[in-house]
């Protein structure tokens, strides 16, 4: 193996076995969160032998997820191998059985059995993996879970928390620096890893309206199991409960989504959006079928298929489907986001494409929509809502449409067919 090969091997395992991230480490931090204390019960040599006073943390009510990060704090406090402090003095815990620890000092200490001793409780770096969800139609409810307890646990206070996510981007810097097409050196680079103290990893089993979740704490020093915590809760508060799944549309089923609004408009019909069962992309049965028949100068200006399906695609980047019209014409493809203290406010982001009378593959990216004027001038009040503050939210999308407007087109009357509606990543 080449010797660049080798380095980048030995980096990648290095990040693996204690998920790390980039950061410049000359100095850890060691600043002191807390102090338990411990009363001595023997001495022998540099090592002491203490009953920890470890605290009852404070539960606050929250989210699963500020549960979950108390519980990791609170078992988490002192672990083995880990550098601490006891009265000012350097020590490290050598072995740690419930409430008892052994700490291991640099030389004898002045200790009696019976003292109470200070010990620092350090900073500790965590690296939380991604949960399994082993049974569950929310796939993505280990991601949304995670992201949730890694923002508990860096609010906590009490960890580093290392993004095991950004594990690609970290493993592309370090092959650029020892490609030798960047100015760091390779002590430089290795010098800049920082290994976790702890992995927190686990899985989590929708039974019923509620999630078992089963995680497991491992020292990374040791390879041993820390702790582990077990709990029955639901996930999401029903207000909040959003589909993060992938769509995968075609329209096969015997019956129709009901989150896919079916309607007609105006007393003469402006605009039906229908099933057609007898027209679809690649010999496909069926498709959604809009009819318009729109005149400038009137309303509805917009005849549109829409989906109210409430959605978290932060994890996707856009959208894909299949589009074909009677005639070559404008359409749009649109969102609606919503704010996250009132869910009234709402902002409408759209992305252009244009149609024809041959079946065509569109991909609209969310970051290259755009904000919609006449949702924030009049279209918000029509249906109730209020404009919002054009902030693209994706983790609380209300619905998305497809359609045409008459002020693209002028007077327009047709049929436009979508098929294979999906969510994609790049």
């Amino acid at each position: 193996m080449k010797p660049l090969n080798i380095s980048i091997f030995m980096c990648f395992a290095l990040i693996i076995s204690g998920c790390a991230s980039l950061g410049p480490v000359e100095k850890r931090e060691s600043a002191s969160l807390l102090h338990i204390e411990g009363t001595v019960q023997t001495i022998a040599g540099n090592e002491v032998t203490a009953d920890l006073k470890i605290p009852e943390l404070k539960k606050t009510p929250g989210s699963p997820a500020s549960d979950i990060a108390q519980q990791v704090v609170q078992k988490t406090i002192l672990i083995e191998g880990i550098k601490t402090e006891a009265d000012g003095r350097t020590a490290s815990v050598k072995t740690i059985r419930g409430n008892t620890a052994v700490i291991e000092f640099e030389k004898p200490v002045p200790y009696q059995v019976g003292t109470v001793i200070k010990l620092m409780v350090p900073k500790k770096t965590i690296a939380v993996v991604d949960f399994e969800v082993i049974k569950g139609h929310e796939k993505e409810a280990g991601r949304v879970s995670l992201e949730e307890l890694t923002s508990a646990l860096i609010d906590s206070g009490q960890f580093i928390v290392l993004e095991r996510s950004k594990l690609k981007a970290i493993m592309n810097e370090i092959e650029l620096s020892l490609s030798g097409m960047a100015k760091e050196t390779r002590d430089k680079v290795a010098g800049q890893l920082i290994i976790a103290d702890l992995i927190l990893a686990g899985t989590l089993a929708e039974i019923g309206d509620e999630w078992n979740i089963n995680l497991r704490l491992i020292n990374v020093r040791t390879s041993q199991a820390v702790a582990a915590i077990t709990m029955k809760t639901r996930l999401f508060k029903p207000t909040e409960i959003r589909d993060s799944g992938p769509l995968r549309e075609d329209f096969e089923e015997t019956t129709a989504d009901p989150s896919w609004i079916l309607m007609k408009a105006g007393r003469r019909v402006f605009f039906q959006s229908s099933i057609d069962r007898s027209a679809g992309v690649e010999n496909s049965k069926k498709s959604l079928r809009l009819d318009f028949n729109l005149m400038a100068g009137q309303r509805p200006r917009w005849a549109h298929i829409e989906n109210r399906k409430k959605r978290d695609l932060s994890l996707y980047d856009g959208i894909e489907f299949y589009v074909k019209s009677t005639e070559r014409l404008y359409a749009s493809v649109g969102i609606k986001t919503s704010h996250h203290e009132n869910p009234n406010k709402i902002d409408m982001w759209i992305g252009s494409f244009d149609s024809d009378k041959d079946w065509e593959k569109i991909k609209v990216p969310f970051n290259k929509m755009v904000i919609a004027r006449g949702w924030i001038s009049e279209g918000a009040k029509t249906q109730g809502a209020e404009p919002g503050d054009q902030v693209m939210r994706l983790h609380r999308v209300e619905a998305f449409e497809i359609g045409v407007d008459v002020r693209r087109n002028s007077d327009i009357k047709g049929t436009l067919w979508i098929d294979r509606i999906r969510f994609y990543r790049d």
